[in-house]
């Protein structure tokens, strides 16, 4: 069993008492998201995949179950800040939101524009300098936009496109410099407008460099060079959490064991029937948070970046136990075999999957698992609805015609068989649209549920010779 030592996080866990996680947060701060908070996410592929803010949306039930806020995905494959701006009213204004989270750029820069080399061509330096001109404008409208009807915004500066790698796909070498520039211009726009920053770029850039030292193939991205995977994604989760300033702490349960009354330290949690025989120590504890679950995909990250120890604490000590080894048991399972030195140390209790608050947080993630499938269907639905060609199909309300349609038009138009891919989607998806809806309603009201606390009794118990 792994043990965890905080020596240099101990000064954060004893800033907290019993009565729960206190959120020191400034009122005017505009990334803080409280209960009643509707917050949508827009951007493009990237959003639309979701996996970040899935990530973020987990971590904030889990560990605030008791406020209720709601995320939408207003995220669209192949968007530039120019589509944002045309389906401002009827796809993102419409779940009036009280945030608007913004990340674009990755289509804006047209990375079609840059090659395997660098070019001192005239004309192509020209374009890319108008297209980032563009986004400029267009970002800071999409942000004026929003503040004109008192919506909070958060900019994050854009993902990596790894340049770097040495990866299958075709490199346009440059682009990540393009996003770059487009990362020091949302820097401008946070200090005019006075908005929070969530900074991917750099931490991105900086761990996919690491990585390549030992090996030119690994990435941050998938394969394209464009879609970070799930490792990628718990990266940018981590640095938006951080950016929040949350609690590193789940809970805070610390025992002395050498008296028989309770002599605790405890955050974010409550405790009574507390009994310390010759035996047995045990007690009945309400944890108020839940660990964060960490997919198997996701695994990868932690190497990368300190999620555990910086937003993930769920800290087990018991001091001055007599030498020996100590079963831990949580509602009768066993979740594992500590000795008495690591007890003394403090075992991170989010780290072992076999607890009973482990499995409940899991019971969340696959609720929402399904509600994120059903958001991909209504955002595929979107994806078709916002195509160009879309406006000009002659019966937009006879599926056959749409069809048969916007086929031919993909096929004369696109070389790319993702758009087939989603037609053949949107034929088949679209009726059932309105239960979508209906259900993806459901499952944040089941999910807000199963993420609520229950007592956990708990039982340490020394293994006889």
């Amino acid at each position: 069993m792994k043990k965890a030592l905080f020596t240099t996080f101990i000064f954060l866990l004893f800033s907290f008492g019993a009565c729960g996680i206190q959120r020191e947060v400034n009122p005017t701060d505009s990334l803080f998201f409280r209960n009643g908070n509707r917050i949508c996410f827009v951007g493009n592929s990237i959003t639309n995949n979701g996996e970040f803010h899935h990530n973020i949306y987990l971590f904030h039930l889990t560990r605030y179950p008791q406020e209720q806020i709601t995320f939408f995905n207003c995220g669209i494959s192949g968007d530039v800040t120019g589509g944002i701006l045309k389906r401002m009213d009827d796809d993102i204004l419409i779940n009036n939101p009280t945030h608007a989270v913004i990340m674009i750029g990755m289509n804006d820069v047209r990375r079609n524009l840059y090659g395997q080399r660098p070019t001192q061509n005239a004309d192509t330096l020209r374009m890319r300098r108008e297209a980032i001109d563009l986004y400029k404008q267009n970002l800071e409208k999409i942000i004026e936009v929003f503040l004109s009807k008192n919506i909070r915004v958060i900019l994050q500066k854009p993902s990596i496109y790894d340049q770097t790698g040495q990866l299958q796909a075709f490199n346009n070498f440059g682009v990540n410099d393009a996003l770059k520039a487009c990362a020091d211009y949302i820097e401008i726009m946070a200090a005019k407008y006075k908005l929070p920053v969530v900074d991917y770029w750099t931490i991105m850039t900086n761990l996919n460099t690491e990585l390549q030292k030992s090996n030119p193939s690994a990435t941050l991205t998938s394969k394209d060079r464009v879609h970070p995977e799930s490792t990628g994604h718990l990266v940018m989760a981590y640095q938006f959490l951080k950016t929040e300033k949350l609690t590193p702490l789940v809970s805070k349960i610390i025992i002395n064991a050498k008296t028989k009354k309770l002599q605790a330290n405890l955050g974010n949690c409550l405790m009574n029937n507390y009994l310390n025989s010759a035996e047995v120590i045990s007690f009945d504890v309400k944890e108020l948070s839940l660990p964060f679950p960490v997919a198997v995909n996701q695994q990868k990250a932690l190497d990368l970046v300190p999620f555990m120890k910086e937003l993930n604490m769920e800290y087990f000590r018991i001091s001055n136990l007599k030498p020996g080894e100590y079963e831990i048991k949580i509602d009768n399972t066993l979740i594992g075999t500590f000795n008495h030195k690591a007890l003394d140390e403090g075992i991170n209790l989010a780290e072992i999957r076999e607890t009973p608050q482990y499995q409940q947080s899991l019971k969340v993630r696959t609720v929402l698992e399904e509600l994120w499938k059903l958001e991909a269907n209504l955002r595929g639905l979107k994806f078709i609805e916002y195509n160009p060609y879309f406006k000009s199909c002659p019966d937009k309300e006879n599926l056959a015609t749409v069809q048969t349609y916007l086929d031919s038009v993909f096929t004369a138009k696109y070389d790319n068989p993702y758009y087939k891919l989603k037609l053949g989607e949107y034929i088949k998806n679209k009726p059932f649209e309105a239960g979508f809806k209906t259900r993806s309603d459901s499952l944040r009201n089941e999910a807000i549920k199963a993420a609520q606390p229950v007592v956990h009794h708990f039982e340490i118990r020394r293994k006889k010779a």
